[in-house]
């Protein structure tokens, strides 16, 4: 039997013990069903003993049992459907590896790579889960002597094979021996394919350079700047992945956040973790986040993100609030007001004043002035929940409450005829009776006490802009009437529970110097993508939240469009007492050598990106009036659909104007072959798609139309915009233009075919 011939024998076995495992989970789902259903059942038709006190506990106790034991078995049953994703997943791709090696002496042992482990009946590896520390020697070790580590120990060994597979819907495709981690032939073959609207996960074309990434467990914070197409979000969702398998016994899904630029990229990322047999984690843009901090504030939308983004302008008092010089004055102004309090507001009842604010500045002053600000607030508020309770039993004495108890206790009689009353239970259950109305009276009081509400915190926050804004105005050129304005606009904004991005950050950090804050998720691991659009201050944020969290930044500064200052020039401000290891990923796996050349021209020497050894087609840049642009796009839909390919392709225009524009041009019958995506929130959906460029960054599509290159490109700013619209293509680039554009006229003539129309 020769090699190939082996390795498909092998592969139908692997399948075998796929199935088996398969049907015996779906054997065993049935059974913890039907369990589950029966404890489902007999938790609820169980009562509570209330005939004495001993009976009363009991029965708690053994109603606590079951639940238990339901928990169990609804936990058993996740773990095995979760199995189950894991196997239908390993149906189509088991393995993509093979390394045989030995150990000193023994005999030679060989395993097989793949996104999970599998064994079979006798508990021997049939698949090494690519996780595992062994797996790294098809990852990092040559051929010959080399080693592995685990976390304890290190193992010598003599690799004498590597071996790699390209195995589709449970057949094999092909296979190379190699002494690379992955052959270059077998890459091309790989990045030849065509995208789909997910991003698929790449744990059999992982780098060595993205490797180091993906392992890293010695640096709590990780920085990884990589150029269009090098494979940085890849490898930053892998990484996810190993620190999910290596922290297993402890890590929970939930404590691992992800931060996306938006819906549309979070959408695109989302299967990569389940084709890993992964759970999907939290995903969220820093909106939602925030939003589920301030939930009595609507978050105030930026109009101005594609503004932003096409302008490259900063909104001067927005970077001063995305900035960390800002943050930094909230400590010192927190001290300034704790010897006087923070602002109060009167605690009232449908326009009755009940507690004055000047009474519960006084109770603050009585507090320990040595305890810091929150501390003090917390004592006030048990303060105010006392005195609370002694409004109620004042209540209880008025005169309307009396006579409506009455009448309630007569309802209550006559609802309840064949009960036996004494004048003693009477009198017990008219004092309930009152207690119940007065304390439903002052529910929204209690609810503002409990809420910290008698802080006036919309106030507080104008104040302490109002404290820093010398400071602002000195080392800025933002005037004192910009400066008042803005603070009236607020103000605004406050009385209708509207608050900007920026403002909440800082609201929300003033809140918690003020008072405790209950954050309920809790993360150990965070994942920021794009890290070249996320400002300062909110990284900031997160570190106060989670102090001792690992943080891994990911992005590209070549696509930093939006007018905001980035962090990695703040990085030693942000992490002051912390190492930050860096990595850059130079080499751009998703465009063709050809492509990939044309983007380099708008970059700067310094910053163009190594070439691919994948060859295709030249760009194509096709030049002629609006009309004639028009014309020749409908033709090639036309014939795009005429030839329907699992291929997707991506009209790209500079704005959103343009693409609607753009859409209404095309025929009623090209219409309904073309979607156009204008929000974030919108999904891919078809294969033709005509999207603005600030939507489109992060993605990546077969081929590529980017319309109407004119005048309209002028600026550096724009040159990068032109970089981020050229790079989303992998296969296929052409360009529509009037052949104005300075950035095109100075393109390489060799680069590209031109054609006039």
């Amino acid at each position: 039997m020769n090699e190939r011939a082996y390795e498909r024998h092998h592969l139908n076995e692997v399948l075998q013990f796929i199935r088996k495992e398969e049907e015996l989970l779906q054997k065993q789902q049935q059974q913890l069903t039907t369990s589950m259903q029966t404890k489902v059942k007999e938790l609820t038709e169980n009562k509570i003993n209330t005939g004495n006190e001993e009976a009363f506990y009991e029965s708690v106790i053994a109603y606590r049992e079951q639940e238990k034991e339901l928990q169990l078995t609804y936990q058993t049953t996740e773990a095995k459907q979760k199995r189950l994703v894991t196997l239908a997943t390993m149906k189509n791709t088991p393995y993509f590896a093979r390394i045989d090696f030995s150990e000193g002496n023994d005999v030679q042992e060989t395993l097989y790579l793949g996104i999970a482990s599998l064994r079979n009946p006798s508990d021997e590896p049939i698949i090494v889960d690519w996780r595992a520390p062994i797996a790294n020697l098809y990852y990092e070790g040559e051929l010959g002597s080399t080693y592995y580590e685990t976390d304890h120990e290190r193992f010598e060994v003599f690799l004498s094979l590597k071996r790699q597979f390209k195995i589709q819907d449970g057949s094999l495709i092909s296979m190379v021996d190699t002494s690379e981690a992955i052959n270059d032939e077998f890459l091309l073959e790989i990045l030849d394919e065509a995208s789909t609207s997910q991003m698929k996960n790449i744990v059999a074309t992982i780098q060595k350079s993205q490797n180091e990434i993906i392992r890293d467990t010695d640096n709590r914070i990780v920085l990884i700047e990589g150029i269009a197409g090098s494979g940085k979000t890849s490898a930053l969702l892998q990484r996810i992945a190993f620190l999910l398998y290596r922290h297993r016994k402890w890590l929970k899904d939930s404590q691992v956040l992800l931060f996306s630029p938006n819906h549309l990229f979070s959408d695109y990322i989302s299967m990569v973790l389940p084709s890993l047999g992964e759970s999907e984690i939290p995903t969220k843009t820093f909106y939602q986040f925030l939003n589920e901090l301030l939930p009595n504030y609507t978050l105030k939308q930026k109009d101005t993100q594609e503004e932003s983004f096409l302008t490259g302008d900063e909104n001067q008092i927005e970077t001063v609030k995305n900035g960390l010089s800002i943050l930094k004055k909230i400590d010192p102004y927190v001290q300034s007001i704790q010897p006087i309090g923070p602002l109060f507001r009167s605690l009232r009842l449908q326009g009755k004043v009940y507690i004055d604010k000047k009474l519960i500045r006084q109770w603050y002053l009585q507090t320990n002035d040595l305890l810091p600000l929150y501390q003090r607030t917390q004592l006030l508020q048990e303060k105010l929940l006392k005195k609370l309770g002694g409004l109620v039993n004042d209540e209880m004495k008025q005169t309307w409450v009396k006579e409506l108890a009455d009448e309630k206790l007569i309802q209550y009689m006559k609802e309840h005829p064949h009960q036996e009353y004494t004048e003693a239970s009477e009198k017990t259950l008219l004092k309930k009776i009152k207690k119940s109305i007065v304390k439903n009276k002052f529910a929204a009081m209690k609810r503002s006490i409990m809420a910290f509400r008698f802080v006036n915190l919309p106030m507080q926050y104008i104040h302490f802009l109002q404290q820093v804004a010398p400071t602002i105005l000195m080392e800025t050129t933002i005037s004192e009437k910009q400066w008042q304005q803005h603070l009236a606009q607020l103000k605004n904004d406050f009385r209708n529970k509207i608050i900007p991005v920026e403002d909440g950050i800082l609201l929300f950090l003033l809140t918690k110097a003020i008072y405790p804050v209950d954050i309920s998720q809790k993360a150990r691991f965070i994942f920021i993508d794009e890290m070249q659009d996320f400002p300062p201050a909110q990284v900031a944020l997160l570190k106060e939240l989670y102090p001792d969290a690992s943080i891994t930044l990911c992005g590209d500064l070549n696509q930093k469009v939006l007018g905001n200052d980035t962090i990695v020039t703040h990085l030693k401000e942000l992490f002051p007492n912390q190492y930050v290891k860096q990595y850059q990923l130079t080499t751009s796996y998703r465009s063709t050598a050809e492509i990939t050349a044309v983007a380099n021209q708008f970059l700067s020497q310094e910053d163009t990106v190594k070439l691919t050894a994948r060859n295709g087609e030249k760009p194509m840049i096709y030049v002629g009036s609006l009309a004639a642009q028009h014309a020749l796009l409908s033709q090639i839909i036309t014939k795009i659909q005429e030839k329907p390919s699992h291929h997707r392709t991506a009209i790209i225009t500079k704005t959103i104007q343009e693409a609607i524009q753009l859409h209404e041009k095309l025929a009623e019958a090209t219409k309904q072959y073309v979607q156009l995506i204008a929000s974030e929130d919108t999904f891919m959906k078809r294969s033709i798609m005509i999207i603005p460029a600030f939507l489109a960054k992060g993605l990546e599509f077969d081929e590529v139309y980017v319309w109407n290159v004119s005048t309209n490109f002028q600026t550096a700013h724009d040159q990068l915009i032109l970089y981020t619209m050229v790079s989303r293509a992998m296969h296929q680039l052409t360009i529509f233009s009037d052949g104005q554009s300075p950035f095109l006229q100075q393109v390489s003539k060799e680069l590209v075919n031109v054609e006039t129309i």
